[in-house]
């Protein structure tokens, strides 16, 4: 009797443990954690989406050696669990993701560990990247410059709770340069130096914050002349001096050799006469005479003249009259002692024995007459 109460109650457990296996969800498959420089993603597999489940996500972290865990729920094959990192700078952390179907859970699946910190154990190191990187000659270096990644990753979970400075690496074929960045600086500056110049000047950059690590930056190239020039301003500015001071000097010249000119033309004003010094000309003494037309009657006519007769004479007649005349009207070739009695007549009047009125009167003085009379 024993016996057949024993077998029954081993089939009964039989039956229970695989109707239970029957019911419980399967688990997820190939948990993995992916980390970047804004969060951290948990992802996972599963086999049979058509089934009803959900997952169930737990995050377990060290603190002070005591693990403490932290619990969300997802319907997706991922979640991002950066707000539930909590000293980063220490801290290592696992992810457990377990399917859940009704009341029935799967078997746990378990991430790698993880961690920001490189003192803090773990098999998978989060790194942030280096931020991108520009390079430029100054001053005969080679200029460095990029983004301070306190500035560029600040709501990350890496840098949250920070309290540390960047410090970076500058390495070159030459020789290597370690500087600090200040969490108060945006822009983090370096120049460094070549011994000898060459076609193009390549740097490696690396650098951490604290225990967290930035992925190093390889090979970040510049191509060009990085030698000093003096700048366009060097040559600029002295030769807008020597321009103005010539001008300036230009213009005191030209007001001295205006004020000498005027002093000049006042002294040789005073050293000549007035008559010498020309005034300006009248010019409207110049301008052109107008002709105005004369008012002539338009009926006027012209009537001839009468005719004289020319008389023929003889030859006595004219020889008579012209001694006549001669003797009458020339009073050069008149005898003084002849018919004009000048011994009687007043030597004032010179109009005696003139009978031509109608000639021109001569008045002679008695000098004059005698000095005609002697030649």
């Amino acid at each position: 009797m024993r016996i057949l109460i024993y077998i029954s109650v081993i089939l009964i457990l039989i039956q229970k443990s695989t109707s239970e296996a029957v019911s419980r969800p399967s688990p997820p498959v190939n948990v993995s954690i992916q980390c970047d420089n804004y969060g951290v993603e948990v992802h996972w597999e599963y086999p049979d989406l058509s089934q009803d489940v959900h997952f169930l996500v737990e995050v377990g972290m060290s603190v002070n050696h005591n693990e403490r865990k932290y619990i969300d729920t997802t319907r997706n094959l991922s979640l991002n669990i950066s707000s539930m990192l909590f000293n980063s700078a220490y801290n290592y952390y696992f992810v457990t993701v377990t399917a859940v179907r009704g009341g029935n859970h799967s078997d746990p699946r378990k991430s790698v560990i993880f961690s920001f910190s490189e003192l803090a154990p773990g098999d998978k190191k989060c790194y942030l990247d280096f931020p991108e990187v520009e390079l430029s000659p100054k001053d005969g270096k080679l200029h460095v410059q990029f983004i301070n990644p306190l500035h560029l990753y600040r709501n990350t979970p890496a840098l949250r709770n920070l309290t540390d400075n960047l410090k970076y690496t500058v390495e070159t074929e030459e020789d290597q340069t370690d500087s600090t960045c200040e969490m108060e600086t945006k822009t983090c500056e370096a120049s460094i130096g070549f011994s000898e110049l060459r076609e193009v000047y390549c740097i490696n950059l690396s650098g951490q914050i604290g225990d967290r690590r930035l992925n190093p930056r390889r090979r970040s190239c510049f191509k060009g002349d990085i030698r000093n020039y003096p700048s366009f301003t060097v040559y600029l500015y002295p030769v807008l001096a020597v321009v103005f001071t010539l001008l300036i000097i230009t213009g005191i010249i030209m007001l001295l050799v205006k004020k000498c000119y005027s002093e000049i033309k006042k002294k040789s004003r005073a050293a000549f006469p007035d008559f010498l010094v020309f005034k300006p000309k009248q010019t409207h003494l110049c301008e052109p005479l107008k002709l105005y037309p004369e008012a002539v009657a338009s009926d006027l006519r012209i009537e001839p003249k009468e005719q004289t007769t020319l008389i023929e004479m003889s030859s006595d007649e004219s020889s008579s009259s012209g001694d006549k005349d001669v003797g009458s009207c020339d009073l050069d070739n008149v005898s003084p002692y002849g018919d004009n009695d000048l011994d009687e007549a007043d030597p004032g009047d010179s109009t005696i024995g003139y009978d031509c009125p109608h000639a021109l009167r001569l008045e002679m003085s008695p000098g004059d007459i005698v000095k005609g009379y002697g030649h």
